[in-house]
């Protein structure tokens, strides 16, 4: 006889949290999205965009909605290479995820890097740190957009 099993591991948590935040990411709810972060100070960011870093729940809400709204029509993540490492009340995930979508009619398809820091506050997994990045030609200075990861781990 079949049964439903409860996500139990802490590694299984997680991975499902990331599936609830791509989920409110691609459909640019930005209060779904703050439902993922810790409140206040105890949340910060290094992220794509200016500034080098984001300190709270306020400046990070203001991110998503310019950032949202820059974007035209469909917004698509896909994440591969995910890792997770869980213990007690912290965790990490790091993967790297894709974005394809529109911003301000120039297509983009493009494979950035990510680590997000959960920490389980009142029962609940919040993320206190994200951090998404790209790698740079330090001689050219140039950000290297254009990479893909060679090969999926699983």
């Amino acid at each position: 006889m079949p049964t439903t099993t409860p996500i139990n591991s802490l590694d299984e948590q997680i991975r499902q949290r990331m599936e609830d935040w791509r989920t409110s990411f691609e459909a640019k709810d930005v209060d779904g999205m703050m439902s993922f972060y810790a409140d206040g100070d105890a949340f910060s960011a290094f992220d794509l965009m200016p500034p080098i870093e984001f300190r709270g729940g306020d400046m990070w809400r203001q991110n998503w909605v310019g950032f949202f709204a820059a974007w035209e029509g469909a917004l698509h993540l896909e994440f591969s290479n995910v890792e997770v490492h869980a213990s007690h009340d912290l965790a990490i995930a790091r993967l790297l995820v894709r974005l394809v979508g529109t911003m301000e009619g120039q297509k983009f398809d493009l494979w950035v890097r990510t680590t997000n820091c959960f920490r389980r506050i009142d029962g609940e997994w919040l993320m206190i740190h994200d951090h998404v990045s790209v790698p740079l030609d330090f001689a050219t200075g140039q950000s290297l957009m254009n990479l893909s990861p060679a090969k999926p781990f699983g």
